[in-house]
């Protein structure tokens, strides 16, 4: 059945010599405390723990010192007991005789140690080179734990680090599903190459037939002829081509010497302006006590000569703006000619290669055996282009058709995902949601207060009832619900919400749901439970006792190497 089944917790803290040690049952498991006073007694502490203990990161109060604590989980794949235990990086997996199997301190080593064990694991694109390669172990654990704090619709919320892969959500949900797996991400990625070599290919073809037509022009119909006088025309025409090409190519770069000599002239022009306001703005200056040059007479009113100065200087403004504009004008100019110029350079170049024009001298006879041998070369080249596009068709089509199962089985899911929770929606009275939200897995959706919670619920419940419908033969993992009816929830709907929760659970995945004032008389006879209540005092989980009674198998583990 491949089935994974926690059945003991251990948390130590080491410094304080204290621990605390949780049992639980194949399949349901409530861990309530009192309905008065039940608050702060160590329940969402207990359910972050145990995911956490098994590479997730769970998002821990800031009361608790996570790295002062180390974790212990027994749990149980089908007929085979393992332990795994975590002291913040660090990671060591136990067999049943408490034989170490592996250590590691890295996330994805982790979970590709755990695959060996667990058969599967999820896998992603990742981000850099687009390489397909196993997800760290929180991706395994998805739908599987809603933490008290994060009950917020479709999101996946209560771990951390989630968003190192790109569209991750849809991704996780169909390889979940059975609808995504290595070889439909191996698919994606080989289309997305031949899609490539495609485009690459009809830009060559065009290329080719573009350079085809041209030398297919150039030999005018003459191809088998012998006709001396034609062929010299014809060289002939080559040549003119070609020293129009060199002519222009010439003009246009004395061009480019024009602008640039212009620009560097109008640049000076510039400069010796700038020089000339800051002597004029001296000039001013002076002129507030002024001595006349001929008598040395000191001038009282200057105000006609400032006005001069100051004329000369709305002149020279106005030159300067002139000026910048055009060495504005010339540089869009130079920019112009320096395409103009590559252009007819990457022209000459082609004439030089494909012609083998490299001399004046060309011998006439030669120069028309060489157009045949170029457009015979291009129609070798234009021929096996199109046998390349062919084979990329082929096998384009090939994988586009095994895609389409894939988009077929993803139809099929969805079909089923937009009934379940159409019902579940129907059934807990959730108008304010729109149905158009449940036609794709991906689609978001939340509902308002109290029924938000019920929301969140349905969703994770509806993702594990379609992973064990679809993908039936994968592993497992225990549902670990905290607080489910952590809103201001009446009574009526913390009943319904739980019995929903009961009514779905069943022998293929093990519950532990944590609630506060939990009566199991409420629901007589019809479910069997592992109801485990806590009382210790607030913010005392862990206590001394606890930690003499397990601290051997802290010890043992924590010294096995």
């Amino acid at each position: 059945m491949n089935k994974l089944i926690f059945r003991k917790i251990y948390i130590y803290s080491t410094g304080e010599k204290q621990a605390k040690c949780l049992e639980f049952d194949a399949g349901i498991n409530i861990i309530s405390s009192s309905q008065i006073d039940g608050t702060d007694r160590g329940k969402s502490v207990l359910m972050r723990s145990l995911y956490h203990t098994m590479g997730a990161d769970c998002q821990f109060d800031d009361k608790w010192d996570d790295n002062s604590k180390t974790y212990i989980l027994q749990f149980s794949i089908d007929d085979d007991l393992f332990y795994i235990y975590r002291n913040g990086r660090l990671f060591k997996f136990f067999n049943e005789k408490k034989v170490l199997l592996f250590s590691t301190i890295e996330r994805k080593e982790l979970a590709e140690k755990l695959n060996d064990y667990f058969k599967f694991a999820v896998q992603l694109p990742n981000r850099s080179e687009d390489k397909l390669e196993i997800t760290p172990p929180t991706y395994n654990y998805l739908p599987y734990f809603i933490d008290q704090d994060h009950y917020n619709g479709t999101e996946f919320s209560s771990f951390k680090s989630l968003g190192q892969y790109k569209n991750y959500k849809e991704n996780v949900l169909y390889y979940y599903f059975g609808a995504f797996d290595e070889t439909y991400f191996e698919i994606i990625k080989e289309l997305e190459r031949l899609n490539d070599l495609k485009s690459q290919q009809e830009r060559r073809n065009k290329l080719i037939g573009g350079m085809l037509d041209k030398i297919t022009d150039k030999l005018s119909g003459s191809i088998f002829s012998v006709d001396m006088d034609a062929l010299q025309a014809e060289v002939d025409l080559t040549r003119e081509e070609y020293s129009q090409i060199v002519s222009k190519l010439s003009k246009a770069k004395q061009h480019l010497i024009d602008l640039k000599n212009q620009k560097f002239e109008l640049e000076s022009a510039l400069s010796d302006l700038k020089m000339t306001e800051k002597l004029n703005e001296k000039e001013i200056e002076l002129l507030n006590k002024h001595i006349c040059p001929l008598c040395s007479t000191e001038l009282i009113d200057t105000t006609s000569l400032r006005s001069a100065k100051y004329n000369v200087g709305d002149d020279i403004i106005i030159v300067s703006n002139d000026i910048q504009r055009s060495v504005i004008e010339i540089n869009r100019n130079i920019d112009l000619e320096t395409e103009t110029y590559k252009e007819f350079l990457h022209l000459l170049e082609n004439y030089e290669e494909r012609l083998n024009i490299s001399s004046r001298e060309v011998n006439d006879v030669l120069k028309h055996k060489g157009f045949i041998e170029v457009r015979d070369s291009l129609l070798i080249e234009m021929s096996e282009s199109r046998q390349s596009l062919d084979k990329i068709k082929e096998k384009s089509d090939k994988l586009n058709k095994q895609k389409k199962k894939y988009g077929d089985l993803k139809k099929v899911i969805n079909k089923k995902y937009y009934e379940l929770l159409l019902s579940d929606k129907t059934m807990f009275g959730l108008s304010e949601i729109d149905e158009k939200r449940f036609i794709n897995v991906t689609s978001n959706f939340s509902a308002s207060g109290s029924n938000k919670p019920i929301a969140t619920v349905m969703w994770y419940m509806n993702l594990i009832r379609l992973k064990n419908e679809f993908n039936p033969y994968v592993i497992k993992f225990p549902i670990v619900f905290d607080s489910p009816n952590n809103a201001e929830t009446d009574d009526l709907k913390k009943q319904e919400l739980l019995e929903y929760l009961l009514k779905n659970a069943s022998d293929k995945n093990q519950f532990i749901i944590s609630t506060i004032g939990f009566d199991e008389q409420t629901f007589g006879q019809k479910y069997k439970f592992n109801v485990i209540k806590l009382a210790n005092n607030k913010y005392q989980l862990l206590n001394k006792e606890e930690f003499e009674n397990h601290s051997n198998l802290l010890y043992e583990l924590c010294n096995t190497q």
